[in-house]
């Protein structure tokens, strides 16, 4: 009687990769949106479509929302030994950020000492609205991609994975 051969476990040494998405004030409702195009777009579908991109390159993900910038903070803060990566969308169409470029640029700081890529994300092209800029990402550390709709989120999904898979 032949022996049955033992089926060798695999070693799973591959560290997880888990991603905290944050969105600020004004993106729980995303109806103004579809004065610049983006017909029927809303914080689930948004959502979903960054869960399945997720998913696709092996991202654990953690995908909040919420109109109050200091419970954001605080997210950020608490989590920052949590995750491997952060995209954060700092505001919502036609609202200016009123989380202080100090605080953030410091969280942010934080985030990169610890060597974890951080993206801000935008839906909308900010640059053509007056009064809206980015969060001083050039002097924080953090990465832009923004007025491409949904794909801004997706593009920064990718490019973080690119940057942990190249470590």
């Amino acid at each position: 009687m032949p022996k049955k051969k033992k089926k060798s476990k695999k070693n799973k040494s591959k560290k997880s990769k888990k991603l905290l998405i944050i969105n600020g004030p004004g993106l729980s409702n995303l109806s103004n949106y579809s004065e610049l195009g983006y017909d029927g777009l809303s914080l689930d579908i948004l959502k979903q479509k960054c869960i399945a991109a997720c998913e696709s390159l092996g991202f654990q993900v953690d995908f909040r929302q919420s109109d109050d910038e200091s419970d954001l903070l605080k997210d950020i803060m608490v989590d920052i030994d949590n995750f491997n990566a952060f995209i954060i969308n700092p505001a919502g169409h036609l609202h200016s950020s009123s989380i202080s470029h100090d605080i953030f640029n410091s969280i942010i700081s934080k985030i990169s000492s610890k060597n974890k890529p951080v993206i801000e994300v935008r839906i909308e092209n900010i640059f053509k609205q007056e009064g809206i800029k980015p969060m001083q990402v050039s002097d924080s550390g953090a990465g832009f991609i923004g007025g491409l709709g949904i794909q801004s989120y997706i593009l920064a999904i990718k490019s973080i994975n690119q940057k942990i898979s190249n470590k």
